[in-house]
């Protein structure tokens, strides 16, 4: 058997709570992120993340890190495979679905523009389904099956 070094992780999550005014909710956001950043009151979290490896090489006693480090395959890194989005249909953008994580996708014709946001949840069974299609007065129809996800038909500008 060949022997192997793998330095294994986990995340531990800590927690600040922030109140903030902002004029977009973007902007909320950074302004949170910015003052959370700035204190030293943080509360531990009963929770951490799953384990994932972080580097490995081959041989005992091996660097993980170094020149001989052996790529990892995406679902066993923090991130985990990246998302997997399937379109289908004979128009475009016809039916589409993810998997394994959100993804924002921005379709655009003649007749304007609709912008998803897709999340496939796990667990699976199935992700979440969108088909968006025409409708015969050319207006885009769009419908969700299997999750949620946020819908924004917009005029193309």
């Amino acid at each position: 058997m060949t022997a192997w070094t793998v330095q294994c992780r986990y995340a531990a999550y800590h927690a600040r709570t922030e109140t903030v005014e902002a004029e977009t909710f973007e902007a909320a956001l950074a302004r949170a992120v910015e003052r959370a950043n700035e204190s030293g009151r943080w509360t531990a979290l009963d929770h951490r993340g799953p384990t994932f490896v972080a580097a490995a090489a081959e041989g005992a006693g091996a660097d993980p890190w170094g020149p001989d480090a052996l790529p990892i395959p995406g679902r066993l890194t923090e991130a985990g495979e990246p998302p997997l989005v399937v379109l289908a249909g004979d128009a475009s953008p016809g039916a589409v679905s993810v998997e394994r994580g959100p993804v924002r996708l921005r379709f655009s014709n003649e007749v304007g523009t609709v912008e998803t946001e897709l999340r496939g949840e796990p667990p699976p069974p199935s992700p979440p389904l969108v088909i968006v299609g025409l409708r015969p007065d050319g207006r885009p129809s769009v419908s969700v099956s299997g999750g949620r996800v946020r819908v924004r038909i917009g005029d193309g500008a």
